[in-house]
């Protein structure tokens, strides 16, 4: 028996709520890129400068500052907390999610919008970027009402003034966000489309006097302000380096083959991997349809433009996941094929036994503070963990075993296991192993204020955030209260070490203490970071 369109919003809200809103500081912030932003916001306030960003007291251009400033406004609800750095990006997915289901209800019908805004909801990876300190959530949610109000501009017979504005509002928001991707997707999927269907009559529509005005008026002004203040600086740091160089380099190491989003791909859309797939092998028959058309443009370009990357990170994919959303939702309405289990099932196997059969693999790690993190996982990943996994494993498999429950129900559940998975069970316990020892060590930190302070990289900048501190980056020597990996301190005979826990330590080493490393055995121990 089908939902009806009110109970389908219903069930929605319930399963958003929960992927999105639940458990917003259930984790510690993750390093780097969640601390990289929370860290940020925190400086805009500390320097009363909310305009340009810095990290430990230094200027960095990679990201225009919108999602800083929705953080800033959180905390005046939530304070300095992980849920407030969470929450623009919970709210931003929320959005995404109900841009999704009604646009595609308006084009297609009620009960394909359910199964895309569901497939939405509940895939691995966006679950997990929907409601990180990050943003993304912000972007795509941006990105998805541009490119549906795009799409509208392209087919209408005549100008539709409600959606070119949206259009270039939202994509000023999008440019606002992260940059010119917010401009690349939609102009580079325009052209496409059009040489697609051998016209250019819609560029005249979609190019509105208005709407550009607006656009400038929403992206511009924070831009124009940032090169006042920092001129070149910000043009060369901001659009030459973490724009345009990473399309032509790897950059910080970040870097992949061509099929490095194929792995990324299926896994990030678990549990619904498959009934994506099977609407993409459908491609022949949406290649003749104009809005299915601008759907596999959309994804096809987003795919194929960050394959050719040269810097690659797993959530660049995202950018295109709404329009397979919505290919799978279709698939779904049209097909009676069982729904299979199988994928998800394996991935909750190895959710389950991985943390346990870590330690085996110590032997052949030669990193020490992986070697740490290998061994704290069982303290972590306990009998209780093991037990609602199993629980979840038994419910799955009933719900493949019971083929004439209605696929609603069985997708839904399926859904719901995978929320269930990743937002109780997993996340908690792997912030727990990576970034409780930094939060903590941090509060420490954070009671010793007139104390030099020592990081080795700036690779942990949740540290900055939690301890409110500064620090030196650089190598450690006596004298200093240090923040580190434990193994970067072995040379040191003695040290009082005030924190330990998972490889990571907060030292401090006195000042009359020697050091027995001589040139090599530095070499040696550089060489394994």
């Amino acid at each position: 028996m089908l939902l009806t369109d009110k109970n389908q919003q219903i069930v929605l809200w319930i399963l958003m709520l929960f992927g999105f809103g639940w458990g917003l500081s259930n984790a510690p912030l993750f390093d780097e890129d969640e601390g990289f932003f929370a860290e940020g916001t925190r400086e805009m306030v500390l320097r009363q400068d909310f305009i340009s960003t810095y990290i430990n007291q230094e200027a960095r251009y990679d990201k225009p500052p919108l999602t800083n400033w929705l953080q800033y406004a959180a905390t005046q609800l939530l304070g300095w907390t992980e849920a407030a750095m969470r929450l623009p990006s919970a709210l931003a997915a929320i959005a995404w999610m109900w841009t999704i289901y009604f646009f595609t209800k308006r084009k297609l019908n009620h009960q394909t919008a359910w199964y895309a805004a569901l497939f939405a909801t509940c895939a691995l990876q966006v679950t997990i970027i929907g409601k990180a300190a990050l943003a993304d959530a912000l972007l795509n949610a941006a990105l998805a009402g541009a490119m549906f109000c795009l799409f509208e501009l392209l087919a209408a017979p005549h100008r539709q003034l409600n959606y070119i504005l949206l259009f270039y509002f939202l994509t000023g928001l999008g440019f606002l966000t992260k940059g010119p991707i917010a401009v690349l997707v939609p102009g580079a999927v325009t052209i496409l489309y059009l040489l697609r269907w051998r016209t250019w009559k819609p560029l005249l529509r979609l190019l509105h006097p208005g709407g550009i005005a607006l656009f400038l008026l929403v992206a511009t002004p924070w831009y124009v302000l940032q090169y006042q203040k920092n001129g070149d600086e910000f043009l060369q740091g901001f659009f030459m380096n973490h724009n345009l160089n990473r399309f032509q380099t790897a950059f910080e190491g970040h870097y992949g083959g061509i099929l490095y989003f194929v792995p990324i791909l299926l896994v990030g859309l678990l549990p619904f991997t498959g009934l994506m797939l099977r609407a993409l092998g459908k491609a022949r028959f949406l290649w003749y349809d104009r809005y299915f058309s601008f759907l596999l443009l959309w994804f096809a370009f987003v795919f194929v433009f960050f394959s050719l990357s040269g810097t690659k990170l797993h959530h660049y994919i995202i950018y295109g996941y709404s329009p397979l959303f919505v290919l799978g939702g279709w698939y779904a309405s049209q097909s009676r094929r069982p729904v299979g289990v199988g994928p998800l099932m394996s991935l909750l196997i190895v959710l389950t036994v991985i943390p346990f059969i870590l330690p085996a693999g110590i032997p052949y790690v030669n990193d020490e503070y992986a070697v740490e993190v290998m061994r704290g996982a069982a303290e972590q990943f306990d009998v209780w963990y093991v037990l609602t996994m199993v629980f979840l494993l038994l419910l799955l498999g009933l719900t493949g075993f019971k083929t004439s429950w209605p696929p609603q129900l069985r997708l839904g559940l399926m859904g719901v296991v995978l929320l269930v998975t990743v937002n109780i069970l997993w996340m908690p316990r792997l912030g727990a192993l990576l970034q409780e020892p930094v939060k903590e060590a941090a509060l420490i930190a954070k009671t010793l204020p007139n104390e030099l302070l020592v990081v080795n990289d700036h690779y942990t900048p949740s540290f900055h955030f939690y301890s409110g501190r500064f620090a030196q980056e650089r190598e450690s020597r006596p004298g200093d209260l240090v923040f580190t990996k434990k193994h970067r301190l072995k040379s040191f005979q003695t040290m009082d070490v005030l924190y330990e826990k998972y490889g990571l330590v907060l030292a401090r080493i006195p000042q009359n203490v020697s050091s027995e490393t001589n040139h090599e055995e530095k070499s040696t121990l550089d060489g394994r970071e």
